[in-house]
């Protein structure tokens, strides 16, 4: 099978991440990897690991990129693939205005992945118009369904975005160097148990909630700590701040702690007692729930959200409905002291890739 992934550049961040791998798993499994973009520092790698990159404009979601419909139909036609698979809506909207027109003999599969809440917009139409669909998360499928002018009739799959199951082993054990760094900066948490609460810090990331969770049960136990780690959307601190004035007013001074932005996950993962994801229902990917199941990690998610939906999948004990406090208190309390036995590889790069492998079979059939 002979697969373009098209995205708009190969600038370090999730998309390019994602198509990254999924390009070592194509090559990996003996399919030809190719890839239009208008490139970036993470070319190489592509290269590296057997893919193919083609140079072409930045594209953009407007209507002068329109002007690349001819280019873009030419390298497709030179490239004769089997499946177009697009990033983002620009890229799809423009992929079916090549492809639209092309002859059926030989025109290949448009496959767009949706991983986002896309509002209202006539660019829809391209992600509308595929062949076959792949959505991140039952709720963005849903969404789609409803923002466009008819609901979508190709067939749509849910494949949840993988993780990277190298970094996040649970079989690695936490260096004592790296322990002792961090309680040396944060002596607040040794003797604790951590309860994390991973995500980027915003008005709908459900801080506010686990706050006030904490501070029901931290006058109860004097064990508990909770960790804060993230750092706020847009780096706007406002937020920030009246979260930390909200731990003062709920007396949970010297019982949690903001540590911030870290690339030390995998430690924090490993060494916390329990994992918190109780982002706003528009939850796009459920990251952070993936990452702690993967550690062996028992997660505490609302019910509506992606990560809801991972944790009915592989963990349904932790979920809690919206806006219950009682239940969210409940659950978190059952959930002391337990750990998962689930296979690491279920959330992986691997296991997305092999799915969207079979739904790329079935769309070509």
């Amino acid at each position: 099978m002979k697969v373009v992934q098209f995205l708009p550049s190969l600038e370090p961040g999730v998309a390019a991440t994602l198509a990254l791998e999924f390009a070592n798993e194509l090559v990996k499994k003996g399919h030809e990897s190719l890839v239009i973009s208008a490139g970036g520092p993470m070319e190489a790698r592509f290269r590296l690991h057997g893919s193919e990159h083609i140079k072409f404009p930045a594209i953009r979601e407007s209507a002068w990129s329109l002007r690349h419909v001819s280019r873009l139909r030419r390298v497709l036609t030179q490239l004769q693939p089997d499946i177009v698979h697009t990033y983002g809506r620009s890229t799809a909207f423009l992929a079916w205005r090549a492809l639209r027109r092309a002859p059926t003999t030989n025109r290949p599969k448009l496959v767009p992945l949706v991983d986002q809440y896309f509002s209202n917009s006539y660019f829809n139409k391209g992600l509308a118009a595929g062949d076959g669909i792949i959505a991140t998360s039952y709720g963005v499928a849903e969404h789609l369904n409803k923002s466009i002018a008819r609901p979508v009739e190709k067939s749509m799959e849910i494949i949840y975005r993988g993780i990277n199951t190298r970094e996040f082993d649970r079989e690695k054990p936490v260096a004592s160097q790296w322990q002792l760094k961090l309680l040396n900066s944060y002596p607040q948490l040794e003797g604790k148990n951590w309860w994390l609460m991973p995500g980027v810090i915003s008005a709908g990331g459900g801080h506010e909630a686990f706050l006030q969770m904490l501070a029901q049960i931290v006058g109860q136990r004097d064990d508990i700590h909770g960790v804060v780690v993230g750092s706020p959307v847009e780096n706007d601190l406002r937020y920030l701040k009246k979260l930390e004035a909200l731990a003062q007013d709920l007396n949970l001074g010297g019982k949690v702690t903001f540590l911030g932005e870290r690339r030390d996950m995998r430690e924090l993962y490993a060494s916390s007692q329990l994992v918190f994801h109780l982002a706003g229902e528009r939850d796009e990917s459920g990251k952070y729930a993936k990452e702690a199941l993967a550690m062996g990690r028992p997660v505490i998610a609302y019910a509506d959200g992606c990560a809801g939906e991972v944790l009915q999948n592989h963990f349904p004990d932790g979920l809690v409905q919206r806006g219950d406090t009682k239940a969210l208190i409940e659950s978190t309390l059952g959930l002391l002291g337990r750990s998962n036995s689930l296979n690491p590889q279920d959330f992986g790069y691997a296991s997305a890739a092999e799915k969207t492998i079979d739904f790329f079979r079935r769309v070509l059939n």
